[in-house]
């Protein structure tokens, strides 16, 4: 799986966790919590694993920087890129060409070599 992949599904598990595992707060001394969540987590649980949840998730965040900042031609312009880009399309090209050239060669081999075996088949009979 990709690390951005990872990483928002690790933000969409956080939200939900925060989501059903939160506690009802007071924001306001006339309104008092009527019906705490039964599901929530105890108050210093919640808070020991919303901080793993954000420590996870600047990890993740981190590992995605150092990702891209060893990707070829980041600290070049666009034009750069794009002549890299054509270069790299070339040398491409080139092997390509190489590699159906040698595929070629090695079926004209196989004939001969299929070929010779036929004449020593009919000479042994």
């Amino acid at each position: 799986m990709l690390l951005t992949q990872q990483m928002a599904r690790m933000f969409t598990n956080s939200i939900y966790y925060v989501h059903e595992k939160s506690g009802m707060a007071e924001l306001n001394k006339d309104i008092p919590v009527a019906q705490p969540k039964i599901q929530a987590d105890e108050p210093q649980v919640f808070q020991e694993n919303m901080r793993e949840l954000a420590t996870d998730l600047v990890k993740k965040a981190k590992e995605i920087d150092a990702l891209i900042e060893v990707l070829p031609g980041i600290d070049q312009t666009e034009d750069e890129q794009i002549d890299i880009l054509r270069s790299l399309e070339e040398e491409n090209r080139i092997a390509n060409q190489e590699y159906e050239d040698a595929v070629k060669e090695m079926e004209s081999v196989k004939e001969q070599i299929n070929q010779s075996l036929r004449a020593l088949a009919e000479q042994s009979l």
